[in-house]
């Protein structure tokens, strides 16, 4: 803005209230400046003509997000298709290239004048409301209410606020088809089907995550070679909130992409196919982050960090091969972490694949194409209703988790590893949540009829995952692996000659018993480096000594012995099990 234009709008701030001078005018037309210049014969002030500086706009009032970044709310209607378009434009970027960019970008029109402008960036920060409001990026319970990726907000807010997050389709989460139609037609298909159900129980555990106090995230990774259905239950679970064929998403992301599009999941589900599609490098370190709900430390520009964000999400997944195997396949070593967040579910288990009942269809295939043709027909309706029912009964709800989680708890089998009762924790939650929609009258099903079809999942799930700890099974092998492969080439056998060994890459020193078993006096560096790399040391000792590969020294603390002149300390190991502690 010119020094002319200042100077002219602090006349008019001085001036009388009827007198002259430059103003703004917003009128069906747009936003435009009306300056004024004094007559030089008269010294009367004289109106000029409007100037054009954008489409109509309304500023709504202002706000901060959770990063304490101020923002001006800005309400428009979209140029072409007349849809109207509100956000939240950053107050540093007003005047920007990029705040001039978010509004051509949501089809806003303005003007390319320079002066014009800097006449708008001078509307945009001082006219309009002012009325407070919280800036909010993610869905979900926001404030009492619970905010829809489409901001549409369920429930009423104890403050003034305003969703500013960007799904990548927002219509998406539009209702279609009733309550009613889907409780005909996808709830009446699903009843009967345990997988079915659970990934129901999954899309609905969502909103339940915050209010029960989970940890984590739940995530069900369905799979199985070929087609069994599994799609069609994955859609099944995506109805609730959404069309399914335009809320999937794929794993062949970034890392932070996968992370953004979990984050503006928050307090749902996040639908992802084919795990196939993407890198093993990447998703490992992604299921934690999205299931975690914690977001990477980043700096700001100004110096400091921006505020860690959090969320809590359910997830559904499909693949061809179990996620952990995927994982391997590509290099990575599955952690006990990443599987009971993604929870590994056989999707061919039934009678019918995927499916145990098909309500008289001739055969699988048409029963699968039919639920799959009614959930991305009637969708994103039970999953408000569901919303609006928890928000009357939230003590009810947690109570309810903790009823099915003691219930679930009480038949794990004795000796069951840890892994597999927090695996337990997180498919009660998934059978509250359908019991309790179930009770609500949403579902179709009785609780009874609820219960049953998550809990038979849970057993197949058990039953293919077994009840030991797959960590330490894990590290078994790989010690095992590490000293077959390496037993001829890198280890000198004892006693040793008078010269000295050529062996390169050194892992240690071997003898063998008088029944001719091979014993490994094995050097710290390679026992930590390789033969227990990635697992913590004393752990790994007591998971080996218990596997009868790793000898404990007799009468001290600690786990090497002593290997002899010019060994020094080692730690001595065999490949088969053995009596536990070693003489030194």
């Amino acid at each position: 803005m010119g020094s002319a234009d200042k100077k002219a709008l602090e006349m008019a701030a001085q001036a009388p209230a009827l007198a002259i001078g430059p103003r703004y005018e917003v009128n069906r037309d747009g936003v435009h400046y009306i300056a004024v210049k004094r007559d030089r014969d008269t010294g009367e002030l004289l109106e000029q003509p409007p100037e054009w500086l954008s489409d109509k706009m309304e500023l709504l009032g202002c706000g901060t997000d959770a990063d304490g970044n101020h923002h001006r709310i800005v309400k428009w209607q979209r140029q072409g298709n007349g849809e109207v378009m509100t956000t939240a434009l950053p107050s540093a970027d007003i005047g920007e290239r990029a705040g001039w960019a978010l509004l051509r970008k949501g089809g806003l029109t303005l003007t390319t004048d320079r002066g014009g402008q800097a006449r708008l960036a001078h509307w945009l920060q001082r006219e309009g409301s002012t009325e407070w409001h919280d800036i909010v990026n993610m869905s979900g319970w926001q404030h009492g209410a619970f905010v829809l990726p489409n901001g549409d907000i369920i429930g009423k807010p104890n403050r003034k606020m305003h969703f500013n997050g960007r799904p990548k389709d927002a219509s998406a989460y539009h209702p279609a088809g009733s309550l009613a139609d889907w409780q005909d037609t996808v709830g009446a298909l699903a009843l009967g089907n345990p997988l079915a159900m659970t990934t129901i129980a999954c899309a609905l555990a969502g909103p339940l995550l915050a209010l029960c106090g989970a940890r984590d995230g739940i995530g069900l990774h369905l799979y199985t070679n070929s087609s069994s259905g599994k799609s069609t239950c994955a859609d099944t679970a995506a109805s609730i909130w959404g069309d399914p064929q335009r809320t999937l998403h794929t794993w062949s992301g970034t890392a932070l992409g996968l992370t953004n599009e979990a984050e503006a999941s928050n307090d749902m589900m996040i639908y992802l196919d084919e795990v196939g599609s993407g890198d093993a490098r990447k998703i490992g370190p992604a299921i934690y982050s999205m299931l975690n709900g914690v977001s990477k430390l980043q700096g700001a520009k100004e110096g400091g960090n921006r505020a860690a964000r959090s969320w809590k999400l359910t997830m559904i997944s499909t693949g061809e091969v179990a996620m952990s195997q995927y994982l391997t396949e590509g290099g990575q070593t599955p952690r006990g972490g990443q599987e009971i967040r993604l929870l590994d579910i056989p999707a061919d288990t039934g009678p019918y694949r995927a499916f145990d009942h098909i309500h008289g269809r001739s055969n699988g295939e048409v029963f699968a194409d039919e639920l799959t043709r009614h959930a991305r027909s009637h969708y994103g309706t039970v999953g408000r209703a569901f919303v609006a029912w928890l928000q009357d009964n939230r003590a009810e709800a947690v109570q309810w988790v903790e009823r099915s989680q003691q219930r679930m708890l009480a038949a794990v089998p004795e000796g069951a590893a840890p892994t597999v009762r927090r695996a337990t924790r997180k498919f009660a939650i998934l059978s509250a949540a359908a019991e309790m929609a179930s009770h609500a009258g949403l579902t179709g099903w009785t609780v009874e009829q609820a219960i049953q079809g998550v809990e038979t999942t849970w057993q197949r799930w058990m039953q293919a995952f077994g009840i030991e700890d797959r960590d330490d099974a894990r590290l078994i092998d790989q010690a095992a692996a590490v000293l077959q492969a390496s037993q001829y080439a890198r280890f000198v056998l004892l006693p040793m000659n008078d010269s000295d060994p050529l062996v390169p890459n050194l892992m240690g020193y071997k003898r063998y018993t008088l029944e001719g078993e091979a014993v490994f006096l094995v050097t710290p560096g390679a026992f930590k480096g390789e033969v227990i790399a990635g697992y913590e040391v004393r752990h790994a000792c007591e998971v080996l000594y218990r596997a009868g590969m790793l000898q404990r020294p007799k009468g001290r603390a600690g786990w090497t012995v002593h290997g002899g002149k010019g060994v020094g300390q080692v730690y001595r190991m065999q490949l088969h099990p053995h009596d536990g502690d070693a003489e030194e």
